[in-house]
C-alpha cells in the first residue's frame, strides 16, 4: 500500500504488511518459508537484537507452524525481560532464548543451537540476523513490482527512495527489483547501526550477489548508506528523533519509532532540505516498527 502525506511524499507502507507482526521482516519471513518447507525444516535458528523485529517474525511463524525455535539474543536480559513490544511477543512465543555478551559469540551460539536440533533429530534451518538472506533479498525484488503498478496507475515516479537500512538486504533487494524493472530511482538508506563505508559495502555485494543469482541485468546503481544520523549508534537518537517519533501518529497518521523509522524519517526529511529536492518527487519506504515504538 502507497500512500501520500500532507507534503505530498510518498510512503510505501510496509508497515502494513498483513502477517507475522508486519514490517519488512515480516515480508522477507514469507518468502524465506517457502525455502523452509522445501527443505522440510522443523526448527529455526536465527538472531537479533532484544526488540528485534525479524526475531518476532521468525518466533512468530515458528509457533504458528509448530517448529521449534532458538533466538540467540543480544543485549540486556533485564530489559527483555522487563519491557514490552517485541520483547514480549517473542517471550510468549514459546522460543528458547539464548543471550550473548558480545556478538562475535553469536555464530558459536547458532552454531551450538543447529548441533543440539540434530541430536534430537530435528532438522534445524539457520536463517541470518534479519533475514539477511537470498530469499530475504527476493521478496523486496518483488515488492518493487507493487510500487512500479503504483508509479504506472498514477503517472509518477520517485526520483529518491529513502528507507532505513540495518542489515542491508532490504536496500538491496530495492536496488535490484529497481534495475529488473528499470526504473531510474535512487536509493538513499539512512543507517541505524554502521558507519557508512561497512553498510555500502555490505548492500553493494549484496544487491550484485542478488542480481547474478535471480538474473537481472544489473546497472550498478549507488548503494548510498548514511551514517550522517547515527546519533552515536544503534539505538542511539536525538531530540529531534524523538520528536518526529512522539508525534509521528498525529502528523502523519503513522508511528515511528525511534531506532529505526523516526531515524530515517528524520535524515530524509534533513537530505532534501539540504539538496533541493521536491518533496513530491519522494518516496519513503516505510519498514515498520510499531512493536519498538510501543516498547519505547
Amino acid at each position: 500500500m502507497i500512500e501520500q502525506i500532507h507534503n505530498r511524499t510518498a510512503i510505501f507502507r510496509d508497515d502494513l504488511y498483513p502477517f507475522l507482526g508486519g514490517g519488512n521482516k515480516g515480508r522477507k519471513m514469507d518468502a524465506i518459508a517457502v525455502d523452509i518447507f522445501n527443505q522440510k525444516a522443523n526448527a529455526l535458528v536465527t538472531t537479533g537484537g532484544i526488540q528485534s523485529n525479524h526475531c518476532r517474525a521468525v518466533a512468530v511463524f515458528s509457533a504458528q507452524h509448530g517448529m521449534d525455535c532458538t533466538l540467540v539474543l543480544h543485549g540486556s536480559k533485564e530489559a527483555f525481560y522487563s519491557q514490552s513490544g517485541n520483547a514480549k511477543i517473542m517471550r510468549l512465543s514459546g522460543a528458547d532464548i539464548i543471550f550473548v555478551d558480545e556478538a562475535k559469540h553469536i555464530g558459536q551460539a547458532m552454531d551450538s543451537a543447529m548441533d543440539t536440533y540434530r541430536k534430537r533429530s530435528l532438522n534445524p534451518y539457520y536463517i541470518w540476523g534479519g533475514g539477511h538472506t537470498m530469499e530475504g533479498g527476493k521478496a523486496y525484488i518483488d515488492a518493487v513490482d507493487e510500487l512500479n503498478t503504483y508509479c504506472k496507475q498514477n503517472n509518477w515516479q520517485p526520483s529518491h527512495l529513502f528507507l532505513a537500512s540495518g542489515t542491508g538486504s532490504t536496500q538491496s533487494g530495492i536496488l535490484a527489483g529497481l534495475d529488473k524493472l528499470d526504473m531510474d530511482t535512487r536509493v538513499v538508506g539512512i543507517s541505524v547501526g554502521r558507519k557508512s563505508k561497512q553498510a555500502e559495502t555490505i548492500v553493494r555485494d549484496f544487491y550484485r550477489d542478488l542480481c547474478t543469482y535471480y538474473q537481472i541485468a544489473c546497472k550498478d546503481k549507488s548503494s548510498v548508506v548514511l551514517d550522517d544520523y547515527l546519533c552515536g549508534g544503534y539505538g542511539s537518537y536525538n531530540q529531534d528523533i524523538k520528536d518526529i517519533s512522539d508525534r509521528s501518529l498525529k502528523d502523519y497518521g503513522f508511528t515511528l519509532d525511534t531506532c529505526y523509522t523516526a531515524k530515517a524519517f528524520y535524515g530524509m526529511l534533513d537530505y532534501i532540505d539540504n539538496h533541493n529536492i521536491n518533496p513530491k518527487d519522494v518516496l519513503f519506504w516505510h519498514t515498520g516498527g510499531v512493536f519498538n515504538f510501543l516498547a519505547e
